[in-house]
């Protein structure tokens, strides 16, 4: 099966940054759970995800593309362990329960 690639987006455009999301990882659980996780809470980070053409070189992707990571996980996410590779499928799961933690409270809303 193959996949047509589509550009990446807009990088001249403003990043969507929040202070406050980034702080709100402070203490929580790791959602990442890699082989290798401490399980989180003081090491917990907002790691962006630097995957998919979601942002250029040296550059963070907007703050709503991270997950909460612990820094064994945080360290396999950007590649600064030699440990397996990391599925897509768990980055889709951790970004999951991380965006559902954001909407629950109150810091990541839809307009309606």
């Amino acid at each position: 099966m193959t996949f047509n690639r589509q550009s990446g987006p807009d990088f001249k455009r403003q990043a969507c940054v929040s202070k406050q999301v980034r702080e709100f990882a402070r203490g929580k659980s790791c959602t990442l759970r890699l082989m290798g996780c401490d399980g989180g809470g003081d090491t917990t980070v907002h790691a962006h995800i630097r995957r998919f053409g979601w942002a250029g070189m040296n550059q963070k992707p907007h703050d709503f593309l991270g997950v909460h990571a612990c820094a064994n996980c945080h360290d396999m996410l950007d590649s600064r362990s030699a440990s397996a590779p990391i599925g897509d499928d768990d980055i889709l799961r951790a970004l999951g329960e991380t965006l559902s933690r954001l909407y629950a409270a109150g810091l990541l809303t839809v307009g309606r």
